[in-house]
């Protein structure tokens, strides 16, 4: 007869906290106990398990070789936990009600979250959401380390364990100043962007390779060019273009509110585009609130932009 091992679910949470801390006081710290009760559960995890999860000589605290087999175990079972309780509330309540803790990208949140507060409010009033900021690589890390439930960002990515829900097409466009060469153009091609003069984003943002894929380079060092910035915000650079001159490439949902010096020159065929959509662990317990966060976000956005198919795009990859 198999040895009936015994664990709680409290354990696994402390276990997956010193994790990821690297540190028992900065776990129990985060898991709102004292640093002792954490570690007395831990080791007794461990005595039942006859396993070390934690080599406590380094620092910070590192995970043993039976540690880093069981690690992964214990996130599934805690998710398959939650599963539980998900199923459970969701037959109490008639309505979706729930909270999701969301990372979206800076050049899709404020074009996209003003429509899909609006839409929630009225579609999903018991739905609470926490909402941060994020660059992709954050979304990523926070999504393994079940820091959030799921992010709004630039797909496909391909991350194993991660699953992706396309959602819309944005098409890009030149924005540029009025009197600039590209200006004069009905529309652009890709062989007509020039290094010289483009403003991007800063290193991290996916659009920054985006757009550098669309001007077929890949090296910002060999520009000839007697002012350099790069920013982190998509509103900044529009600033730049009415100001100063120069060009830039904007997703769709990002042309709007332009100043008077500034033109879109749309680009032709094949037009590049970016897709949009949601990223979370498989098998995500909050499945059913993920589903209602992506209706919410269709609902919100233009119909121009929702009726958009891929087949008439060239969508750019994500590089990481």
């Amino acid at each position: 007869m198999a040895t009936r091992i015994n664990y709680t679910f409290t354990q696994i949470e402390y276990v997956l906290a010193v994790h990821k801390h690297g540190h028992f006081a900065k776990a129990a710290e985060a898991c709102h106990v004292t640093q002792p009760t954490l570690s007395m559960q831990i080791q007794k995890l461990e005595e039942d398990l006859g396993v070390i999860i934690f080599d406590r000589s380094k620092k910070p605290i590192l995970l043993t070789a039976a540690g880093e087999k069981l690690i992964e175990q214990f996130k599934s079972v805690l998710n398959e936990a939650k599963k539980i309780e998900a199923i459970v509330e969701s037959g109490q309540n008639t309505q979706t009600t729930g909270k999701l803790v969301v990372g979206v990208i800076p050049t899709i949140a404020p074009y996209l979250l003003p429509g899909l507060l609006k839409t929630l409010e009225k579609e999903a009033p018991n739905l609470e959401l926490t909402i941060y900021e994020m660059q992709t690589d954050s979304i990523i890390e926070a999504l393994n380390n079940d820091e959030i439930d799921v992010g709004i960002l630039a797909t496909p990515l391909k991350v194993p364990k991660i699953h992706e829900l396309p959602l819309y097409y944005e098409p890009f466009s030149v924005l540029c100043k009025k009197g600039h060469e590209l200006s004069r153009q009905k529309k652009v091609k890709n062989s007509d962007l020039k290094l010289d003069d483009i403003w991007l984003l800063q290193e991290g943002h996916c659009l920054r390779n985006q757009m550098l894929d669309v001007c077929a380079l890949k090296d910002t060092k060999s520009a000839n060019r007697k002012f350099s910035f790069e920013s982190g915000s998509l509103e900044t650079l529009k600033s730049l273009v009415e100001t100063y001159g120069g060009y830039t490439l904007l997703p769709a949902m990002a042309v709007d509110k332009l100043g008077r010096q500034a033109t879109i020159v749309p680009f032709d065929r094949p037009i590049p585009a970016r897709e949009v959509g949601l990223v979370y662990r498989r098998e995500h317990y909050k499945s059913d609130l993920i589903q209602t966060l992506a209706d919410a976000i269709l609902q919100s956005i233009p119909e121009e932009i929702r009726k958009i198919k891929a087949k008439d795009l060239d969508v750019l990859p994500i590089e990481p």
